[in-house]
């Protein structure tokens, strides 16, 4: 299965009561990419910090793991 790797930080952390799950979120910065797509936002699961290095794999989903996402 072919897919991309990213570096990144995490640059930020939200308060969990910002969303309707309870989750903080991280936002984490993709070294490489446009402007525009260079954000993820995702629900904090890993307990990761601000300035944590982090990886950023991106996957062609296969059939059993359509619709769900990793985190």
């Amino acid at each position: 299965m072919a897919s991309l790797k990213f570096s990144g930080y995490v640059v930020e952390i939200s308060r969990p009561g910002l969303y309707q799950d309870e989750l903080e979120r991280i936002t984490v910065s993709v070294e490489g990419a446009e402007p525009l797509y260079a954000e993820l936002r995702l629900p904090n699961t890993m307990q990761w910090s601000v300035g944590q290095k982090v990886v950023v794999m991106i996957m062609a989903p296969s059939a059993e793991t359509k619709g769900r996402v990793a985190a």
